[in-house]
């Protein structure tokens, strides 16, 4: 097993990707923290993940809150003896901010401050304060991996979504600046970009392009699993592109 007895952490750990990440990591053998915000959403992962209730927990936060996140790594610390590996993987968009394959968009021209300010909480300070308050764990025992969910986006911006391609490709930054930060303490920090992901929500809400050129969410989680193992632990302050056929 690539992950045996590695305490992780998956923020968004609830969502249809992020379930699929503690999925992979616990047939691993990882011990997995998901955080949730509401309590049917670990219910129902657990539910679905019951051959692995004994080494998945977990715990309702808030990750833009500074307060709560700090109090979460300290507990998980105190739990486990150790905290291993961080994914963070919650983030998203507001319905009126992204406009990817449907004909309306929102222009920065008339994009409102609370949806900039929305998508920067919860795509870039939810990662910043996750990484601020596990780093101390994983400095004090020289070993970690932190990966942080991008998207291509990031990379690639299209018209229309101003706050979503700024707050991702800032989190592209905030990695490598966390790389260089801790390149000789044994921590690896690396951030995946993602196209369309094949989830039953964008199934349901987007018909191009195909759907047979999105990522499996799979794909998705055994990139993720890749760079939280032993094998990757060359590679630090990189953006792997994880765009399907949508090249």
């Amino acid at each position: 097993m690539k992950l045996k007895d590695k305490i992780t952490i998956i923020t968004g750990g609830t969502g249809a990707i992020g379930r699929v990440i503690a999925q992979t990591f616990l047939s691993e053998g990882a011990k997995v923290i998901v955080t949730f915000r509401r309590e049917e959403e670990f219910s129902n992962v657990l539910s679905k993940l019951s051959e692995f209730k004994e080494n998945l927990s977990g715990k309702k936060v808030d990750v833009t809150i500074a307060e709560q996140v700090k109090k979460f790594m300290e507990e998980t610390a105190q739990r486990f003896g150790r905290i291993d590996i961080l994914v963070n993987g919650v983030g998203g968009f507001a319905p009126s901010a992204l406009r990817v394959v449907m004909p309306l968009s929102t222009h920065i021209v008339d994009l409102d401050e609370k949806t900039w300010d929305f998508l920067f909480n919860l795509n870039l300070k939810s990662a910043f304060l996750c990484s601020k308050y596990v780093l101390p764990y994983m400095l004090k025992q020289n070993y970690g991996k932190i990966v942080n969910i991008s998207a291509k986006l990031a990379l690639e911006p299209v018209t229309g979504t101003g706050p979503y391609s700024a707050s991702k490709s800032a989190l592209i930054t905030l990695t490598e600046t966390l790389a260089k930060e801790v390149k000789d303490s044994g921590i690896n920090a690396n951030a995946v970009a993602l196209s369309l992901v094949k989830t039953e929500a964008n199934l349901k809400t987007i018909t191009k392009p195909d759907p047979s050129k999105w990522v499996e969410p799979e794909d998705v989680a055994n990139t993720i699993l890749f760079l939280c193992s032993d094998e990757a632990k060359s590679i630090n302050g990189d953006v792997i592109k994880v765009y399907g056929k949508l090249i």
